[in-house]
Formats: structure tokens, C-alpha cells, sequence
């Protein structure tokens, strides 16, 4: 046999005895690691808190019951486990389950927290309490009543679902299911919560307050009730302390007769100041006018309000409601007749189905139920155009009574396609008679240009004429007639030969184009 047979197999075996001894190393060494995280495991969901100690007691009685170390302390019995401190009449503290029985005057002192009951059950372990009977926890800013308390006193938070009793100041609130959050000073109230103070009564289905800045936050649907106002809501809160709120979610704060409805509302109690934002709707339901908007401003004590963001106000009727559109609405309400004004700034838009307007700036008043339009005022009744340096509506009963143009008057009417109707003067005044106008008086510097028209209504002259003071009488809201009341000055046109520049009176305008059309263009 040579060498090399020889030598062969024994680097083999060599190899094979190497590779035995590595997996029985790391055999060994894996059930070593799993030992470890077995040890690790189970000592993670084991919890052991300190002992609780015995600091004083009127009796002493030590029981072996085997399994059980009991002992029993009678009178003045005084206990504590770092932090806490229990008293009570009796106790029967578990020594291998680190925890007790209380019976008797119980009371829990930790930090600022105060607990009082009948009864306790106290995990040392967990340092969990469960208090009943009688239970009384206060703290520096509330005492809160209950016939059963959870009290986990590692994290500080107590809870009840057997109604419980909170008094913080002068503020009270009940409710079915609480949780107390010591560490933040909050208390969240469930089902039934009602909060009692001397300025307001709240009714919840969910509430969180907080017992330092005596905060109520909305979580759920929320009614409150004031001296002056009620309030719906489903999101907000209530500094109780300020006297300041907020209202979101479907919030509508009700102050009769006025109405008021919004994505977000706040307001401040003490001055009577407050602001709404997106989706407003004002009403005042006596006088049946309301004004919706983007944002606005309120102040209580002169029931004003100010309107921005596409506000639109609405005068409303049965049979046919006025809308009016600005870039601003202001009402406010006089605190000695409570008759309401409004006042609407740049960009006006006034739609009725028989009239509409457009001005820069108007006033109305229900004192004299009448409108005033400045700043290039021009108004549309049916099929008249009227504009004037001032425009006056008068109303009546939500209807049209009268009319006022007022320097620089103008009045025109479509007699047919490119011709028009036209009369002006110093000042204008328009009559109606049951809703309709009837007639018009023309005072001062009055000039006309009237189409007349045969028995089959075909045109057969043009009137032009000049007379200080003219009435112009009107029927089925078409010019009808001239009545002069002195003497003109003028000439009738064949209509074949009427000269084209004698058509057109001084300064006219036709501004149909302007004319709002219907109230969905207010809207927008």
C-alpha cells in the first residue's frame, strides 16, 4: 500500500470528527439562546410592583392559609406603596398576590389626587384600585361623585360607567360613563352628559372638559341653552372661564327672533361680539328676511350684523321674494322702534320678478320701507329703464308703492327692436296701482321721445318734445300717453322721415345687458 492511500482516509475522518464537534457546539449554544429568550419572555409578562407597606394600625392578626398570607389590620390602618398612601378602618393585604381589601372611611392620597369610598380592591402589582360605594375624587380644580371608580394609579387615569357627578367651580356635569386623564387635567363624559353653570345649561351625547382652563369641548351632537340664546352643534368648545365658544359642525345658534347657521361659529359672552364662517344663513324670522353668506361678523347688543364673501340677502314672500347680492351686507336693528336696517356696498344686484336693480351702494329701512340706490343707480320695473343721480323704492306690503329718480332722471322703453321710448328731467316720480305702475311725473327740464301707434299698433310718428313738466301715463307697463302740463315745445315725425340723430335723447343709455336676469345669477 503506498503513502498516499494511507494518508487519505485519515483526512477524512479527520474532517468528518471536525464537522461533528461544530454542530454539537451550535446545538448547544442555540438551546442556551432559546433558554435565554424563554427567561426573557416570561419575565416580560410577569409584573411585579413594589410591597406594599404597613405604616400604622390599631390591631395587628397574621392568618396562614397556606397558598394565602393575610393579614388583617384593624383601626387607623395606614398603608403605603411609593407614591400612594391608603387609609381606611380595616384592611386584609394578600401578601404573595401584593394586594388588599379595604373597608370603612378608604381614602387614597396620590400627588394633588384625593379618593374617598366604602369600599377598595387594591392590585399592588398592577396598582390598579376598584373603589365603591360612596366615592368622592378631588383634586386641586374638581371633585368628582360616583358609586364605583377604576383608578389606575401608574397612569393616573379613573373611569366610571355608573354615572358619576363632576364639580368644578360653579360648573356641575353628569353623565353615565366618565374617564379622568389626572396628568392633563381632562375628563371625557359620555352618554347622557349634562353641564350645569349660572349662565348656560349643555346637554351631550360626548364631552371632554378640561378642569384647568374649565373647557368644554364638543365631540357629538350638543345642545346649549343661555338666558338669551340656544345653540346646536356637533364640534366646538366652550371656555367656561372667558365666557367664549365655538361652534362647528351643523352650528346653529338661535337668539329669537334672529337665526343664525354655519360651518363654524364664534362668540364671545362677555362683549357680544362674535363671527361666523362658510355656509352662513341669517335669519330674522319675525320681520322673514335672512342673509346668507361666506363669513360674518355679530354684535349682540345692536343685533348687527356684517356680511362679506358673496353675501345675499332675501326679503322673503310667499308669491315672490326680493333677493339683493354685494360685495358687503350690513344689518343692524334700532334698539328703541326694532325696526331693522340694511345697507349693501359696491357691486349691488337687486332681483324681484317685477323689478330689478343694479347701484354701487343702497340703504333700506323698515322705519319707511324704502330703498335707496347711489352711486350710478339703474332700475328695471318690467319693461321700463329708470336711473337717476339716487334712486328711492318705496314700499308697501312687499310690493312696489311708489318710485323716486332724483337728478339727472332718465326713464326709457323698448317700443320695438332699436326704438325706444324716452322721457327725462330734473326729477321723476312713478305711481303704481295694485302693484302696477300706473303713471309717471316729470318735473323740471322734461323732454320725451314717444312712438305713437294706430288702432292695430303699427307705428305712424315719432313725438319729440320739450316741456318742463309732463306725465307720462302707462298701461300693461307700455307708454300709453303724454300729458303736458305745460306748454311743449316739439315736433311729431312721419316714421319714414323721423331724422336718426332726433331718436336719441341726451345721455341715453340702454343697459339691458346689465340687467340681472333671474335670482340664480345673484346666487352665484
Amino acid at each position: 500500500m503506498n503513502t498516499s492511500s494511507v494518508i487519505l482516509p485519515d483526512l477524512r475522518m479527520r474532517k468528518k470528527f471536525s464537522l461533528h464537534i461544530k454542530k454539537l457546539f451550535l446545538k448547544k449554544y442555540f438551546l442556551l439562546f432559546l433558554i435565554f429568550i424563554s427567561h426573557t419572555s416570561f419575565s416580560q409578562t410577569e409584573i411585579h410592583g413594589t410591597k406594599i407597606e404597613i405604616l400604622g394600625a390599631d390591631e395587628y392578626e397574621y392568618t396562614d392559609l397556606g397558598a394565602q398570607k393575610l393579614k388583617t389590620l384593624t383601626g387607623n390602618v395606614r398603608l403605603q406603596q411609593e407614591d400612594v398612601f391608603l387609609f381606611c378602618d380595616k384592611a386584609v393585604l394578600d401578601d404573595e398576590a401584593n394586594s388588599l381589601n379595604a373597608d370603612g372611611h378608604v381614602k387614597i392620597e396620590q400627588d394633588t389626587v384625593t379618593i374617598h369610598s366604602d369600599h377598595l380592591f387594591y392590585d399592588g402589582d398592577k396598582r390598579k384600585a376598584l373603589l365603591t360605594g360612596n366615592v368622592v375624587m378631588s383634586d386641586s380644580k374638581m371633585v368628582l361623585k360616583t358609586s364605583s371608580l377604576d383608578y389606575d394609579l401608574k397612569t393616573k387615569i379613573g373611569s366610571y360607567k355608573t354615572g358619576g357627578v363632576l364639580t368644578s367651580d360653579s360648573t356641575t356635569l353628569t353623565s353615565q360613563i366618565g374617564y379622568y386623564y389626572a396628568e392633563t387635567n381632562d375628563v371625557y363624559f359620555k352618554k347622557e352628559v349634562e353641564v350645569t353653570s349660572p349662565n348656560y345649561h349643555l346637554s351631550a351625547d360626548t364631552l371632554r372638559f378640561n378642569t384647568d382652563s374649565r373647557t368644554a369641548f364638543f365631540l357629538g351632537p350638543t345642545n346649549i341653552q343661555t338666558d338669551s340664546a340656544d345653540v346646536f352643534c356637533e364640534g366646538g368648545f366652550y371656555d367656561t372661564k372667558n365666557d367664549i365658544a365655538q361652534f362647528t359642525t351643523k352650528a346653529i345658534m338661535i337668539n329669537y327672533p334672529n337665526v343664525l347657521s354655519g360651518d363654524s361659529i364664534w362668540f364671545d359672552n362677555k362683549s357680544g361680539k362674535g363671527r361666523a364662517a362658510g355656509s352662513i344663513v341669517w335669519k330674522d324670522t319675525a320681520q322673514h328676511i335672512c342673509i346668507l353668506a361666506g363669513n360674518a361678523q355679530y354684535e349682540k347688543s345692536a343685533q348687527e350684523i356684517f356680511a362679506t364673501n358673496h353675501p345675499l340677502f332675501i326679503s322673503e314672500a310667499d308669491d315672490d321674494s326680493l333677493f339683493l347680492a354685494a360685495d358687503v351686507l350690513h344689518s343692524t336693528e334700532d334698539s328703541v322702534s326694532h325696526k331693522r336696517s340694511f345697507s349693501a356696498y359696491h357691486h349691488v344686484k337687486i332681483y324681484k320678478s317685477d323689478m330689478q336693480g343694479v347701484c354701487d351702494s343702497l340703504f333700506y329701512s323698515e322705519k319707511d320701507s324704502m330703498f335707496r340706490l347711489y352711486q350710478h343707480p339703474v332700475l328695471w320695473l318690467d319693461e321700463n329703464q329708470l336711473k337717476a343721480d339716487t334712486v328711492r323704492i318705496q314700499m308697501s306690503n312687499r310690493e312696489v308703492k311708489n318710485f323716486y329718480l332724483i337728478k339727472s332722471s332718465f326713464m326709457a322703453s323698448e317700443a320695438d327692436e332699436n326704438l325706444f321710448n324716452q322721457a327725462k328731467g330734473k326729477n321723476i316720480t312713478g305711481f303704481f296701482s295694485d302693484g302696477k305702475l300706473s303713471h309717471m311725473l316729470i318735473e323740471g327740464n322734461g323732454e320725451s321721445i314717444y312712438y305713437a301707434a294706430d288702432d292695430s299698433g303699427a307705428f305712424i310718428g315719432v313725438n319729440k318734445i320739450a316741456c318742463t313738466n309732463m306725465i307720462i301715463y302707462v298701461d300693461s307697463n307700455r307708454v300709453r300717453k303724454i300729458k303736458f302740463i305745460s306748454k311743449p315745445d316739439g315736433n311729431m315725425y312721419p316714421i319714414n322721415q323721423a331724422p336718426q340723430d332726433e331718436l336719441r335723447l341726451k345721455d341715453f343709455q340702454w343697459l339691458d345687458a346689465e340687467r340681472p336676469k333671474s335670482q340664480w345669477e345673484l346666487r352665484k
